[in-house]
């Protein structure tokens, strides 16, 4: 495979975390990020157990529509988040799916490495995985990305920057596609900055069908 030279995209988000009891929570989410066909309109939810002060855990639901045009995706499963040290988190998330028009249901396996370098600056390195076997489209499509995300500790706002790369492999295939990213996050509430506590850290929205959108098959 080749790749490609990379487009530019922007995404905004909105989460807000708010406690059940003082080890469950419930996380929500509203993002919008942009593609070539369009922008993809998303809202998360996550129920969490924080046994801990190094792990936290639990389940998400996912639902995402892409604006102009029939294109939805459902996505479920579960995540956790663990601090492998005081700098470093590992993020993971793994689940099943079901998105139309042409009925694709799916599995996907998300993991992200995060280290604090500074108060307020982090870096970070992220995979993806998805698996799709329909007559329409039989793939394992992946993605993989690098990043830094700045976010003063007096400021509710992360700004990120990031550069990836996506593909599909398998029957049906596609060439890779490279990309560069910047987004901005707003956060109600919790602890600021790049060595936030498991407890003030928001899990990541899901973004399962990142290559298929890029690669131009939904």
């Amino acid at each position: 495979m080749t790749a490609s030279a990379p487009d530019s995209l922007a995404d905004a988000r909105l989460s807000g975390d708010f406690r059940i009891t003082q080890a469950h929570g419930l996380q929500f989410d509203v993002s919008a990020q942009d593609y070539a066909g369009g922008y993809l309109g998303q809202v998360d939810s996550h129920l969490y157990l924080q046994p801990s002060t190094r792990s936290k855990y639990g389940f998400f639901a996912s639902l995402a529509d892409v604006n102009g045009r029939e294109a939805t995706i459902a996505y479920l499963g579960a995540e956790g988040l663990f601090a492998l040290s005081n700098r470093t988190v590992l993020e993971i998330r793994g689940g099943a799916g079901y998105a139309r028009p042409g009925s694709y249901d799916f599995v996907g396996a998300e993991a992200w490495l995060s280290r604090a370098v500074s108060e307020s600056l982090s870096m970070y390195g992220a995979v993806q995985l998805v698996e799709i076997q329909e007559d329409r489209l039989d793939s394992v499509a992946w993605g993989a990305e690098f990043g830094a995300t700045w976010q003063p500790k007096e400021s509710p706002f992360a700004f990120t920057a990031s550069a990836g790369s996506t593909g599909m492999s398998g029957a049906d295939s596609a060439p890779a596609e490279g990309y560069l990213r910047l987004g901005i996050s707003w956060s109600l509430g919790g602890e600021r900055g790049a060595r936030q506590s498991l407890a003030a850290r928001g899990f990541r929205s899901p973004r399962p069908f990142d290559p298929l959108l890029r690669a131009g098959w939904f």
